[in-house]
């Protein structure tokens, strides 16, 4: 993915403080809620490790538009507006305005996966522990089984003096973009007031926040693969990103030992069009999603409240 690409950012509609949501972070299923769902919080780069690791852009007058993925513009909006996705479907369009702000992608998030992320003790057993509970017999054989998605956090977008705007509307199947005009007469628009387009379409200033926040965060996805070990040991693992699950306290007959299989994980990078994203972005609010997450959560917290040597 280029550096310069923003298709992959998506936009949240409340900003979150810095030290909450971080480069190298985690979060299970739920990028979209990532502070909600089950997540790992990395530490924050001093400014020298964050001009290591990462490509930085220092921004004025930014401004942020969203739409959903399954709401498609066939608008044009002003060249200086940056378009993003919507991390939520039910949101139809959103913009953050803000004087100021500065844009952080990782330089190559597969070498900060294995330097920074795994060498972090915290970081490797809440993996550890998402990945053997999803590959338990419980949440194995249960009917909407399917791979874990564990989300990397590769890049943000954090803002100062920012206006969060939605769109209130009556028709949510299209964006038709938005206009410099549009933006220049909501800058004289009060918190909770409203610009009124006409045809029951309007922009409401939603939320106004001085200091540096999060707005918009770009993911890439941690693909699992399950790897069964033979006496010899699990063959063609790249050791940097694999390791070894724990044993399967939830198997009746305890077909799992700890050591017995072994995850790969490859970072992927799902992109907008992709089918995969957009089944995903569909079924956010699905039954089917809800009730793998309550199983799979139910493992989980097994597998934290189990002794350390049931586990080994």
């Amino acid at each position: 993915m280029a550096y310069g690409d923003d298709t992959s950012f998506y936009l949240y509609g409340v900003g979150e403080k810095p030290e909450a949501l971080t480069l190298g972070s985690l979060v299970l299923e739920r990028y979209w809620q990532p502070l909600i769902a089950r997540h790992y919080t990395h530490p924050m780069l001093s400014l020298t490790a964050l001009q290591e690791h990462a490509h930085i852009s220092n921004l004025t007058d930014v401004k942020l538009h969203g739409t959903s993925r399954l709401a498609p513009s066939v608008g044009v909006s002003a060249v200086d507006i940056v378009e993003l996705g919507l991390a939520w479907n039910k949101d139809v369009e959103r913009m953050v305005v803000a004087k100021k702000g500065t844009r952080a992608v990782l330089k190559d998030p597969e070498e900060f996966l294995v330097t920074s992320v795994l060498s972090n003790p915290r970081a490797q057993e809440k993996l550890k522990l998402w990945l053997s509970a999803a590959r338990s017999d419980y949440v194995m054989k249960f009917k909407f089984a399917r791979r874990p998605k564990v989300w990397l956090l590769t890049g943000l977008y954090i803002l100062e003096d920012a206006r969060a705007l939605a769109f209130r509307g009556q028709s949510a199947e299209v964006s038709t973009g938005v206009s410099a005009s549009v933006i220049g007469a909501l800058s004289s628009v009060p918190l909770g007031g409203s610009l009124s387009l006409g045809n029951g379409r309007s922009w409401e200033v939603s939320m106004e926040v001085a200091e540096q926040h999060v707005w918009a965060a770009q993911y890439r996805l941690l693909d699992a693969h399950f790897i069964k070990a033979d006496r010899d040991g699990v063959d063609g693992v790249n050791l940097p990103l694999s390791m070894g699950l724990y044993r399967d306290i939830l198997s009746v007959n305890t077909v799992r030992g700890a050591g017995d299989e072994t995850v790969e994980l490859e970072v992927k990078d799902v992109r907008p069009e992709d089918p995969e994203l957009k089944e995903w972005v569909e079924g956010q609010d699905s039954e089917e999603l809800k009730a793998y997450e309550k199983r799979l959560d139910d493992a989980i917290t097994v597998f934290e409240k189990a002794p350390a040597h049931l586990l080994r």
